[in-house]
């Protein structure tokens, strides 16, 4: 596995509990080491003391040091500022409690699946079409991806692939072979459903449907970044027009996704932050890719 920055997200603590444990600590700390400088004095018994001393001694010390309540409720005052200060830096302010669980996982970074080597690429092409002979070009076209990227030992990645031909040949079916071959994690699209486009890229924030797309969706949820997505019906994709004139297209958010530049910093429209989604393997479907 190889891990890649994966969300534009600064890893911040902002849960208000544990800062406000670190400057409790913090302040004992200040304290002991006042009390074990004024206990030990200038007198003749701290002459052979080293330097050191007074922070091993403000160790022994005990209650003396012991928080009012008044200093409690000036800690916890500030450790709720600072944590609504971190949020606003992370970019997570406005996001809610269990969308900013939901991203933890995946703030230091994302794990891509890796291709093993040349023998494993012929394996998995040879098995492919020993079960789907018809689908030879198909399965030549990923056995040549999966070695090149054996090769250059690189996380397993083939060029966005169109199968055209007409219905009921097997072309899902083909990718998702693929992808359970690979053991990669897939998510299935229907280009003809969903409106126009929102199953892919997902649902804006304050809409009652307001949602991430299932690209997004299966790779927070196993946290695999190379995921294998099939469009289905690719040429009945849909567009459509708000009330309020906003066009929304199929074709303009899948390119937003295919484009290798603006993969990279993706914006999803539902959690409003940067996303790398360029190492997603893509596999369309179309009865005839003339009218995709």
């Amino acid at each position: 596995m190889k891990t890649i920055k994966f969300v534009d997200i600064r890893d911040y603590d902002t849960n208000t509990s544990t800062i406000a444990a670190h400057l409790t600590e913090a302040l004992k700390r200040i304290r002991k080491n006042k009390l074990a400088a004024d206990l030990i004095g200038d007198d003749e018994k701290s002459e052979g003391l080293k330097s050191s001393d007074p922070d091993g001694f403000a160790d022994e010390l005990s209650a003396g040091v012991e928080l009012t309540y008044r200093d409690k409720n000036r800690i916890l005052e500030r450790a709720r500022r600072l944590a609504e200060r971190r949020a606003t830096a992370s970019g997570t302010n406005h996001l809610k409690k269990e969308e900013v669980a939901r991203l933890a996982p995946v703030v230091a970074g994302i794990q891509l699946v890796m291709a093993k080597d040349e023998h494993w690429a012929d394996e998995v092409a040879a098995a492919i079409h020993d079960d789907m002979p018809w689908m030879a070009k198909a399965s030549e076209y990923a056995w040549h991806g999966l070695r090149r990227a054996a090769q250059q030992h690189e996380a397993i990645s083939l060029r966005p692939l169109i199968l055209n031909g007409p219905a009921g040949i097997g072309k899902s079916v083909w990718a998702r072979s693929l992808a359970k071959a690979l053991e990669l994690p897939m998510a299935d699209i229907d280009a003809s459903k969903g409106g126009a486009g929102f199953s892919l890229v997902g649902v804006e924030r304050g809409w009652s449907t307001a949602q991430a797309g299932r690209p997004l969706d299966i790779m927070l949820a196993k946290r695999i970044g190379n995921p294998l997505v099939v469009v289905d019906e690719i040429c009945k994709a849909a567009s459509m027009s708000s009330t309020k004139g906003t066009f929304h297209s199929f074709a303009n958010g899948l390119l937003s996704l295919l484009e290798p530049v603006s993969s990279e910093a993706w914006e999803c429209p539902y959690f409003r932050l940067q996303f790398n989604m360029s190492h997603i393997i893509w596999v369309l479907t179309a009865n005839d890719v003339s009218r995709a």
